[in-house]
């Protein structure tokens, strides 16, 4: 099925996000304003990190998003206390707005009904926790249940080391409620953007349907540096990039921020949701 309506690159009018006065790529003084305008792309392709409100307003129609299970929140289970305290970390995020790494809830994507699971790296490197696998585990079994599309949106460090091997086990949750949604014959597109690493990429980020990453996206399990000392090992140049990530077939696709939206809904109806 067609899509007849063109599809915005944008659902609602993005919140401001954390900008550098210059673009690192090409230099250019940049006007925040312009650049909202075109999801903050630069106009030499470069792609500003979004936090999770920025991401839920440039993917869900204005006023769709319903967001799911914000109560639950994390608790420091194991007295963590070094670099500092794992219940001081989380009572800061608190007072900045942030409760978790990852917001789960539905939406509509250019009228098509969809959940979405989108990562915020400003809380604690975006990593996987006790509560962001729950929120991911009980997002992919309600997707599976009413048969609605998920979307991914990840930007991680990987599992949280504050919790231990606790987060470590989230992989098998997340990833066996994951394998329900795929035996649901339900759509799962997932989106890289920078960074992706450690066990987010090494599980549900890269098991889609269709796996898409923006351009300049790093994408990986761990930093050149460990890998080399494990596997005494060069590596080649730019082996975790985006595009190489695509050459060796570890993503299906590299779309730019102001195509996504549009790719995702034309993605919705050949997959007939």
């Amino acid at each position: 099925m067609e899509t007849s309506i063109p599809v915005a690159i944008s659902g609602g009018r993005l919140p401001p996000i954390a900008l550098t006065t210059n673009c690192p790529s090409c230099g250019v003084g940049l006007v925040p304003e312009e650049l909202r305008e075109q999801a903050y792309v630069c106009d030499c392709g470069h792609h500003f990190r979004m936090h999770a409100d920025a991401w839920i307003s440039l993917l869900s129609d204005d006023g769709t998003w319903e967001e799911r299970w914000a109560e639950v929140r994390p608790h420091d289970l194991l007295e963590w206390k070094l670099p500092k305290p794992y219940q001081e970390t989380i009572d800061q995020a608190r007072e900045e707005g942030l409760n978790e790494a990852v917001r789960t809830g539905t939406a509509a994507l250019a009228g098509r009904p969809v959940w979405l699971g989108v990562f915020d790296f400003r809380f604690v490197g975006g990593t996987l926790s006790i509560v962001a696998g729950e929120r991911l585990a009980r997002a992919f079994e309600q997707a599976a249940s009413s048969r609605t599309a998920f979307i991914l949106l990840a930007a991680s460090g990987g599992a949280r080391m504050q919790e231990g091997v606790l987060a470590l086990m989230q992989m098998a949750k997340v990833n066996g409620a994951l394998g329900r949604l795929h035996r649901a014959g339900v759509p799962y597109f997932s989106v890289l953007t920078d960074p992706t690493f450690g066990g987010t990429p090494a599980s549900l980020a890269l098991l889609a349907d269709v796996n898409i990453a923006e351009p300049g996206a790093s994408i990986g399990f761990t930093g050149a540096r460990v890998i080399k000392q494990a596997t005494y090992e060069d590596l080649p140049p730019g082996f975790q990039s985006a595009d190489f990530q695509l050459k060796a077939g570890q993503v299906d696709m590299v779309v730019p921020r102001t195509e996504l939206r549009p790719l995702l809904a034309r993605l919705l109806d050949l997959y007939g949701r």
